[in-house]
């Protein structure tokens, strides 16, 4: 069997653009002198054309990158060293489980969803339905053949079918679910998914604004079902998250201390929810009338409240109120906190935050303090330079501390 021979050439922008066909020799195939595996191609009519030849099981393999110049070389050669890598990684993979289990993907993500997602986290069924949705195609397929460039891949195809939130969920699923596998011995080798980092998404920072608070409880309190409705009120007076609210029971619920036990918040940890006044009577209302273990219980006898899409798009439509969510009330609550300039720790402990990081979207709401020490200071310099009143008022800017702490006390008395 005759060895085919490639001639090296080390590859340049000088070099390629050079790369013509030769008269009666069909394509010409180059490999680069500084990546392994680097091959161009140079077909009839003059188009060069990446690719990486490698070996995988045995059998030689050739994976296009794409065409020159539209792909630099130096894209090329990270593309190369990569596949090059993935390649390695399989042959060690294969001797490492030669004699061992090769899991499929499935198979690891039951072992995670049973040996502790199942007992550990509070969103199991979105788990459950985040996988059949984004990896339903790679249920069957073998652990050791993922590479790191099957993982890019698939990321690319979930961000572009699901959007950067739905790629963000399946990559933490996976990375969770690998590594848990990985460090309980049930595979070995390295975790393909840790190659890919989650895309930057855009804080929402959406709420109540004042001037449609009065439109949004008007419309609230003309809903017909009087649960639907309380959970809206309550979903604004506790600022707690949609799932703990639904599942609230009264068990739960100190008149006495007027607090709110939730056993287990989306970070595992359990909260206490002070009740304000407001949240008390409501509750009492409800505590006289009650005929069920939960606060707000479902058509159906012995179920929770589940889903109130309908309702809520009926109170926004009411309202004239767009780009509104119910989670958009927990931050409503914040939002309104912020304002009356109380602290971002304080902030974070009334919402059951348990980074600082994540209350720092509030942060651009206490500005009052700040805008004050402005008008201040600004008062000060141009009473001090004489400014001459046509220019500016000095005593508008001198009352400027009072203007803002009665702005403040309009945002407390909404």
């Amino acid at each position: 069997m005759s060895v085919r021979k490639y001639q090296k050439l080390n590859f340049t922008k000088r070099a390629l653009d050079v790369l013509m066909p030769q008269k009666n020799s069909g394509r010409q195939e180059y490999s680069d002198e500084g990546q392994r595996g680097l091959m161009i191609r140079v077909s009839a009519n003059g188009n060069r054309y990446f690719y990486v030849r490698r070996k995988v099981q045995g059998r030689d393999q050739r994976i296009k990158l794409g065409r020159y110049p539209e792909i630099t070389i130096e894209q090329a050669r990270r593309e190369a060293a990569r596949v090059m890598a993935d390649a390695e990684s399989i042959l060690k993979n294969e001797e490492e489980q030669a004699e061992g289990p090769d899991p499929t993907v499935e198979e690891l993500f039951r072992n995670y969803v049973e040996g502790y997602a199942r007992l550990e986290c509070v969103r199991i069924k979105e788990i459950e339905r985040d996988f059949v949705r984004y990896f339903y195609d790679w249920r069957n397929r073998r652990f050791s053949t993922i590479t790191r460039l099957d993982v890019q891949s698939k990321v690319n195809r979930l961000q572009r079918d699901h959007g950067r939130g739905g790629a963000n969920h399946g990559i933490v699923l996976m990375k969770a679910a690998t590594n848990w596998n990985l460090k309980r011995g049930y595979i070995s080798g390295e975790n393909p998914w840790n190659c890919v980092s989650a895309f930057k998404m855009q804080a929402r920072d959406r709420f109540l604004l004042p001037k449609e608070l009065e439109r949004f409880f008007g419309a609230v309190a003309q809903m017909p079902n009087v649960t639907v409705r309380d959970y809206i009120l309550l979903s604004v007076l506790t600022g707690a998250r949609q799932r703990n609210l639904l599942t609230m029971r009264w068990d739960d619920i100190d008149f006495e201390m007027a607090a709110w036990r939730i056993p287990k918040t989306k970070n595992g940890d359990p909260q206490l929810v002070p009740l304000t006044t407001a949240a008390l009577k409501l509750l009492r209302q409800r505590f006289e009338h009650r005929d069920s273990e939960w606060v707000l219980p479902g058509r159906i006898a012995g179920q929770h409240l589940v889903e109130v899409k309908r309702a809520w798009k009926n109170v926004l439509k009411e309202a004239g109120i767009t780009n509104l969510r119910i989670h958009d009330l927990r931050r409503t609550l914040g939002s309104y906190m912020a304002m009356n300039n109380h602290s971002l720790q304080i902030i974070g402990k009334a919402l059951g935050h348990k980074s600082t990081q994540a209350t720092q979207i509030y942060a651009r709401l206490t500005y009052d303090p700040v805008r004050a020490a402005m008008e201040q200071a600004q008062a000060q310099m141009l009473n001090l330079g004489r400014v001459p009143l046509n220019v500016v008022t000095i005593q508008t800017l001198a009352s400027a501390d009072e203007t803002a702490n009665q702005g403040a006390g309009d945002i407390a008395t909404l």
